[in-house]
């Protein structure tokens, strides 16, 4: 995990921390990349790890928040940047109300976005049959066994990548992708989401985004960009935040 530097980058007078939350099907390692580029140019980055989240049975989400909140020195930030990538962007805004952080911008990168209001679920139905049948004696098996090898390549750069992406992929409970959420607070719509489209099957999900007058960039590529091209996504992801903080 990358921790947060003490020298940090500034927005005007204002100190931001960017918080690159991975799928929850993944790891860290699916932001460590970007999370380099970030800290190069002298961003204070963190990247909580959801290893273990599921550990313990239901409640799920509230673990999960916990959890990842626990690891981010957030106190010391006047503004902290959540970015929550594909399967996270349902937990973002129980994660920016636990931040409790002065001020919080949200961008989900080629990620599900949360319900106006009411309560949302961790899986869209219409995914879960696909998952219900995967699954053995409650479990879903590990991402990387989700599909063919030839149809993952082209998300990876290279072989190393690929291992050290798919390494941290472990089986999860069922229970965890059929549970619902809390109903989502309010408060979290004061966070100026924006989102940072990558592949086509997210385009639905990035003009929902726009109808609810978000900013939108655009990234096409695979659903796993931040490991093709982790410059252009730390640019992306920097540009959202100034785009986002003109809207504070």
């Amino acid at each position: 995990m990358l921790g947060p530097r003490h020298h940090g980058w500034q927005h005007g007078d204002v100190a931001e921390l960017f918080v690159l939350v991975h799928a929850p099907v993944l790891g860290p390692a699916s932001w460590a990349l970007v999370g380099r580029e970030l800290s190069g140019s002298g961003h204070n980055v963190a990247i909580p790890t959801l290893s273990g989240c599921t550990d313990g049975g239901p409640p799920y989400a509230r673990r999960l928040v916990r959890q990842a909140c626990a690891q981010v020195q957030a106190s010391a930030a006047d503004r902290v940047v959540l970015v929550v990538h594909s399967g996270a962007g349902v937990f973002a805004p129980y994660l920016a109300e636990a931040l409790a952080a002065r001020e919080t911008a949200v961008i989900f990168a080629d990620a599900a976005i949360p319900p106006h209001s009411g309560r949302g679920k961790v899986t869209d139905d219409g995914f879960l049959p696909f998952l219900r049948d995967i699954a053995t004696e409650g479990l879903v098996p590990p991402w990387p066994q989700w599909w063919p090898a030839d149809e993952l390549s082209p998300l990876f750069p290279d072989e190393g990548t690929r291992r050290a992406v798919a390494g941290e992929a472990r089986p999860l409970p069922l229970a965890f992708f059929e549970e619902d959420l809390p109903p989502v607070p309010a408060a979290w719509r004061s966070c100026h989401p924006g989102y940072l489209r990558f592949s086509e099957p997210y385009r639905d999900q990035a003009d929902e985004a726009a109808t609810r007058g978000w900013p939108v960039r655009e990234l096409p590529g695979q659903h796993l960009h931040m490991l093709i091209d982790p410059a252009g996504v730390a640019t992306a992801i920097t540009a959202l935040a100034a785009d986002q903080a003109g809207q504070a």
